[in-house]
C-alpha cells in the first residue's frame, strides 16, 4: 500500500505537470515548435532504461535511493517553479523541458528500484492482481491529474510557477511515504541483495545475459517487435493531438487546455478499466488480437481528427485504445517478472523497454515534422493509413503461430484459479 500511495503521488503530480507544460507551451510566440518540443519530450527518458535497469539491479540501497530520489526532484520543480513564465525565449523554455526531463529519468530509475523489491513483498499467485493494481493506480492518478488539471487551469490561469509547486510537494509527500514504509522495503531486500551475481559485471555483460533470455522466446522476440512498431505510430497520437487541436475549435471540449486535460483523462480512464476488468471476455485473447484493436482504434482517431470532426469520435477510440493497452500491459509485466531471475530483473525490463521505445521519438519526429510542414490533414490521412496497415500485419502473424506461442492467457486463467 505504502509502495501503491507512493507511485500515486508521483503520477499526480507528473502528469499534472505534463498538461500545464502543453498549454505552457501554447503561450509561447513558437507555439507550433514549443507544442512540438513539449510532446516529445516524455519519449527520451524512455530511451535511458537500459541504463537505468542497469544501476537499478546494482543499487544495493534501493530504499534510500528511493528518497534521495524524490528530494532531487523536489529541488528541481522548485527551481522551474522560479523559472517558468519569466521569459518567452526558446533557449529557457529548451531549459525548463531539460530539468522536466531530469526528472522523468529519475522516475524511470526508481522505477526499476522497485521491481526486485516488488517480487519478493508479493506471493506468486498474487503477481498478476498486484501489477494490475499497480497500473490501474497510476491510471487513477493521470485521470484525477487530468480532472484537476482542466480546474486549475481554468482557476489559476497561466499561473504556471504554482503547478510546479504543487509537483515539489507531491514528490515530498511521496518521499515521505518511502520513510514511512523504509523497514519493511529495506528488509525486502535483504532478499533482493543476496543474489548471487556480482555487483561489479560491467554493462555490456549484463546486456549479453539479457540478450540471452530474449534468444530463448521467440513470443518474447515478437512481442517486443510489434512493440516497438506499435510505439512508432501509438506515441505520434498525444502529439498529433496536441498540435492539430490547436487549430480544430469545432472539435474542442470548451477550450483548448480542457481538451487536453479531457483527452488525458479519458485515455487513463481506459487504462484503469482495462487493468481492473480482468475478468471480461477479453482475458481470453492472445496478445496480437489486443495490439490489433489498438492499432485500429488509433486509424479510427485519425479518420476522425481528418474527415468526420465529431467530438464524442475524438474519446470513444481512446478509451478502447487504452482500455486494451490496460490489459496488454500488466499481463506482460507479469509474465517478465515471474519468469526472469531477480539479479538481472530490472536490466531485463529496460532493454525491453527501450527497445520498445526506440521507435517512439522517430514516430513523433516524422509525424509533428509533416504535421507542421504539409498540414495536420494530409500527415492525419497518412497515420490513418499507416496504423490500419500494422493492425492488419499483427493479426495476420497471430493467426500464422504467435497465438500458439503467448503463454499469457494461460498464465491468466491460473492467477485466477490460484
Amino acid at each position: 500500500m505504502t509502495m501503491v500511495l507512493a507511485s500515486l503521488l508521483n503520477t499526480v503530480g507528473g502528469e499534472l505537470f505534463n498538461i500545464v507544460f502543453i498549454v505552457y507551451a501554447q503561450t509561447m510566440p513558437f507555439a507550433g515548435l514549443a507544442v512540438s518540443i513539449a510532446s516529445m519530450a516524455w519519449v527520451a527518458p524512455a530511451l535511458t532504461a537500459i541504463l537505468t535497469g542497469y544501476l537499478a539491479d546494482r543499487t544495493v540501497h534501493k530504499t534510500r535511493m528511493q528518497v534521495v530520489i524524490k528530494l532531487i526532484q523536489v529541488c528541481i520543480y522548485l527551481v522551474i517553479a522560479i523559472m517558468i513564465g519569466r521569459s518567452k525565449s526558446l533557449p529557457v523554455f529548451v531549459l525548463l523541458i531539460a530539468m522536466d526531463m531530469a526528472s522523468s529519468m529519475l522516475e524511470g530509475y526508481a522505477g526499476s528500484l522497485w521491481m526486485p523489491v516488488l517480487k519478493h513483498l508479493v506471493l506468486p499467485s498474487q503477481l498478476h492482481q498486484a501489477t494490475s493494481i499497480t497500473s490501474a493506480t497510476s491510471s487513477v492518478a493521470a485521470v484525477i491529474s487530468a480532472g484537476g488539471g482542466a480546474v486549475l487551469i481554468a482557476l489559476l490561469g497561466n499561473r504556471f510557477a504554482v503547478f510546479a509547486l504543487i509537483n515539489a510537494l507531491t514528490f515530498l509527500l511521496a518521499g515521505i511515504l518511502v520513510a514511512v514504509g523504509y523497514q519493511k522495503f529495506t528488509r525486502a531486500e535483504v532478499s533482493v541483495n543476496g543474489s548471487p551475481v556480482g555487483k561489479h559485471v560491467g554493462l555490456a555483460s549484463s546486456l549479453h545475459v539479457i540478450l540471452g533470455e530474449l534468444r530463448h522466446s521467440a513470443f518474447l522476440v515478437l512481442m517486443v517487435g510489434f512493440g516497438c512498431m506499435v510505439n512508432l505510430l501509438g506515441t505520434a497520437l498525444q502529439p498529433l493531438l496536441n498540435l492539430g487541436l490547436i487549430s480544430m475549435p469545432e472539435v474542442w471540449w470548451g477550450s483548448y487546455g480542457t481538451t487536453i486535460a479531457a483527452v488525458n483523462g479519458i485515455s487513463s480512464l481506459g487504462l484503469i478499466l482495462g487493468a481492473l476488468l480482468a475478468a471480461d471476455p477479453l482475458k481470453r485473447l492472445p496478445m496480437a488480437h489486443l495490439l490489433t484493436g489498438v492499432m485500429a482504434a488509433a486509424a479510427m482517431v485519425g479518420i476522425n481528427l481528418v474527415w468526420l470532426h465529431i467530438p464524442a469520435l475524438l474519446f470513444l477510440p481512446l478509451l478502447a485504445m487504452n482500455y486494451l493497452l490496460g490489459k496488454i500491459n500488466p499481463r506482460f509485466m507479469t509474465m517478465l517478472i515471474s519468469t526472469v531471475a531477480e539479479d538481472h530483473l530490472a536490466a531485463t525490463m529496460g532493454v525491453v523497454q527501450t527497445v520498445m521505445m526506440i521507435g517512439a521519438p522517430l514516430g513523433q519526429m516524422v509525424f509533428l515534422t509533416l504535421g507542421n510542414l504539409v498540414g495536420i490533414a494530409i500527415t492525419m490521412s497518412m497515420y490513418a493509413g499507416l496504423t490500419g496497415l500494422l493492425a492488419l500485419t499483427i493479426f495476420s502473424v497471430g493467426l500464422l503461430g504467435m497465438n500458439a506461442k503467448d503463454p499469457t492467457p494461460e498464465m491468466g486463467r491460473k492467477q485466477k484459479s490460484g
